[in-house]
């Protein structure tokens, strides 16, 4: 069984992977929400980066990328990453 933060660490290795063949420098990597899903077989774990490189987002204003990974629980697999939508209230 592995604990939120390892399950963490999972998810932004797995991002870093499969973002390095295509040559991504993904920049300020945040986390933004860590939960256990309803059955508690896996964690659900939001990381976001910057949005391209610019001078606003060098002055905190740019865009996010949000990526919600589900990691299983009990082997730490990365079995999906997908987009998160996150709407400015």
């Amino acid at each position: 069984m592995i604990d939120a933060r390892e399950a963490v660490k999972r998810a932004a290795a797995y991002l870093g992977e499969i973002s390095a063949p295509i040559g991504r420098q993904l920049g300020a990597l945040e986390v933004e929400e860590v939960e256990r899903s309803g059955d508690e077989q896996c964690w659900l774990i939001t990381l976001s980066y910057p949005r391209g490189l610019s001078i606003a987002l060098s002055l905190g204003e740019g865009k996010r990328v949000y990526k919600q990974f589900k990691v299983n629980a009990e082997t730490g697999e990365v079995q999906s990453m997908t987009m998160r939508e996150v709407h400015a209230s």
